[in-house]
């Protein structure tokens, strides 16, 4: 009776998480760790890229169809970020201890088990599409949802230059080859009118060399890219207005402020805390002065 209901529990076990994954678009993991997947990883497209405060994924292509892999960041990571950025650059050793550190970090992360794998499911342009880009121009196919990345040259035949773009549409790299030469090109670059230069063919490069980002749905949907300086901005736009009352003469007490914005900014506690020493070194005008000329 034991044995039927343990095997009835781990049926609704396995049950309840082949749900879960097919609930969020996910597969069961493809491989086993980080460094299993990264040996699968194409050379010279999208391999890895971490995150530290979530997670460490790897794309992968199987039989046509790409997949990210996806592995979550744990303490012990944490850790061995913390001793690299613990060491001391003015050492005489700093760039043995940083290699060694680097070193550690990246055999480590080899060892992340991987959670889970997803497939990418949007489509590429098909060959038709691709060849109705050919004759527009780049400021053309930018106003149609492509995203320029790298340019530059690249060998063709019979030691011709080739001027090749690479574009983004959707989760989708293109490499793009202009009608133009080295000369042209250049004369483009200087005079910024890259954006009149005509397609002349278009390639499918692969998943973009971002994909390892959760922010490239496997879907094909992109979310914008956060901006790792708002909440800087948000402090430095809240000290300006405290600033501009303390120079008013209004009655303000700065440390009251700046405890609050330490509650809503804790990640900036110490820049919080250096601007409280400003003010009470040059004053509400001297400071004011200060916030002026940082938010210029």
């Amino acid at each position: 009776m034991k044995k039927l209901i343990m095997w009835v529990m781990t049926v609704v076990m396995l049950l309840t998480m082949h749900g879960a994954l097919a609930e969020e678009g996910r597969l069961a993991p493809l491989y086993a760790t980080v460094g299993e997947a990264l040996e699968d990883a194409s050379e010279g497209r999208v391999v890895a890229g971490g995150v530290p405060e979530e997670y460490y994924a790897v794309v992968t292509q199987k039989d046509g169809q790409y997949y990210r892999s996806v592995a979550v960041w744990d303490e012990k990571l944490d850790e061995l970020n913390e001793a690299l950025e613990s060491l001391d650059y003015e050492a005489e050793d700093f760039f043995e201890k940083h290699d060694a550190a680097m070193q550690a970090i990246d055999d480590y992360m080899k060892t992340l088990p991987i959670a889970y794998s997803e497939l990418f499911t949007a489509q590429p342009l098909t060959d038709e599409e691709m060849a109705s880009m050919c004759g527009k121009t780049l400021s053309q196919l930018t106003e149609e949802g492509f995203e320029i990345g790298s340019n530059g040259t690249e060998p063709g035949e019979d030691d011709e230059i080739i001027i090749a773009y690479s574009l983004r549409y959707g989760v989708y790299d293109y490499t793009c080859e202009v009608d133009a030469d080295f000369d042209q090109y250049m004369a483009a670059q200087e005079n910024g009118t890259e954006g009149d230069l005509a397609v002349k063919s278009m390639t499918l490069a692969g998943i973009t060399e971002w994909g390892f980002e959760k922010r490239f749905h496997t879907d094909g949907t992109v979310d914008e890219p956060t901006d790792p300086f708002a909440e800087f901005s948000e402090i430095l736009t809240e000290m300006a207005a405290f600033a501009e009352k303390a120079q008013d003469g209004e009655e303000i007490d700065m440390e009251g402020f700046a405890d609050t914005l330490k509650e809503k900014y804790p990640d900036y506690a110490d820049m919080i805390d250096m601007y409280v020493t400003m003010y009470q070194t040059y004053g509400a005008e001297g400071f004011a002065s200060m916030m002026d000329n940082s938010a210029e």
